[in-house]
């Protein structure tokens, strides 16, 4: 550090921003010293309060920007939003419009602060971006609106959800209230399901999957089933499973023909969300099938379904003595992840406790505690000596989950 940043800092007498500012942008140029030997500098100037340096502040973020250097753009901004407060936030939203290839952690964590200490002022900024004259901008409005969003930005999100730029429309079918709840949030993403962009249309069917409970949304997501694009179908069956309604049995059924294999895969896992006796019978038809890999997903699918069917328990059963690791694996994997806390589930856990297979052990340790907690110290314990060194090291790690957990009771 120079001798300026050291009697800056550390003397009593006031500091002095010009030449401050002059050293970080100094060292965001040369990129000569490490961050902790100007961060006194950067963390002075910031708490200054010297808005007369405001301007050079705006003139150095520009200049950074121009030259793609995102460290020095995050340097600035963090002083700029120090010094300035809200007053700072349109130049860093037009900061964040501009993509330097980065992922703008820094600088929209500035952002993000800004908009939580002045929510009210910050709002009437982002607004004003959200309607702007660049896509880029307003991009970065519809993102910076999620965090001061209100009830009455329904019919905002439903004008940039037609708007020319493709990601806009993305981002503000993303943003749209609980179509669960709000009819009109629900329309706007039925309509968008039929866009002529693959990510709106994903971004579409992603959002309805919230729409638990609401039949009406099988049939415009069923009519995907055609779609040219592989990720739509995959999110139109994801969506339909998340939907839960068995109005989705029969397209789910089709898309087990699907030439792709994420769509396929998707389609058993929502059948096993949906459930009922169709979904079922197709279930356990793939739990007996000589293809280890369609049983390790009818094994993961069927716990989701246990509720619906006496048949799946005695199925999961057969399927935890699989002769093939990976299926009694998938099947502990399945009734951890399934929400049903059944005592005959634990048993299952353990008598695969002793499994020969390091991936099953390895399983259950991380899973034990949801499935057979009165007896998971146990096992851990005896797993913490086990002759597998993964299965060790996360059986430690469990282990000092329970003493964590227990404390805190």
């Amino acid at each position: 550090m120079g001798s300026f940043e050291a009697g800056m800092w550390h003397g009593a007498r006031m500091i002095d921003s010009r030449g401050a500012l002059e050293a970080v942008i100094r060292h965001a140029v040369e990129l000569e010293d490490d961050y902790d030997d100007i961060a006194p500098t950067v963390s002075a100037l910031a708490t200054s309060g010297d808005i007369t340096v405001v301007p050079q502040l705006v003139e150095a973020l520009n200049r950074f920007l121009d030259e793609e250097n995102f460290y020095g753009r995050d340097l600035i901004a963090g002083v700029l939003a120090g010094i300035d407060g809200v007053a700072a936030l349109p130049v860093l939203l037009h900061a964040s419009a501009r993509d330097l290839g980065d992922d703008q952690d820094s600088l929209r964590a500035e952002i993000i602060e800004l908009l939580h200490a002045h929510r009210a002022a910050g709002r009437r900024t982002v607004l004003e971006c959200v309607t702007g004259d660049t896509p880029e901008l307003r991009r970065v409005g519809l993102w910076a609106l999620g965090f001061v969003a209100e009830a009455q930005d329904i019919e905002l999100l439903t004008a940039a959800s037609a708007d020319s730029d493709s990601k806009v429309r993305s981002m503000a079918i993303g943003s749209l209230p609980d179509p669960a709840t709000n009819d009109r949030a629900f329309e706007v993403l039925v309509t968008a399901l039929g866009d002529v962009d693959e990510q709106v249309r994903v971004a579409a069917a992603s959002s309805l999957s919230a729409a638990t409970g609401r039949a009406e949304a099988v049939a415009p997501l069923a009519a995907l089933a055609d779609d040219q694009s592989v990720g739509v179908r995959t999110m139109a069956a994801y969506a339909l499973g998340r939907i839960g309604s068995d109005a989705a049995t029969p397209v789910l059924l089709r898309l087990l023909q699907d030439p792709d294999r994420h769509v396929r895969e998707r389609s058993i896992e929502a059948l096993g969300s949906i459930g009922g006796e169709a979904a079922v019978d197709t279930l356990l038809t793939l739990a007996a099938d000589e293809d280890p890999d369609l049983r390790v997903q009818a094994a993961k699918a069927l716990a989701k379904a246990a509720d619906s069917d006496p048949r799946v328990t005695l199925q999961l059963t057969a399927l935890a003595r699989d002769d093939e690791a990976a299926v009694r694996a998938a099947t502990i994997s399945g009734l951890a992840s399934s929400g049903t806390r059944r005592s005959h589930f634990a048993q299952i856990l353990i008598e695969l406790t002793d499994d020969p297979a390091p991936m099953v052990r390895q399983r259950i340790a991380v899973v034990v505690r949801y499935l057979a907690n009165d007896t998971a110290r146990s096992i851990l314990r005896r797993y913490a000596n086990d002759t597998d060194p993964s299965v060790r090291r996360l059986a430690s790690t469990e282990l000092d989950r329970f003493d964590v957990c227990r404390s805190e009771s």
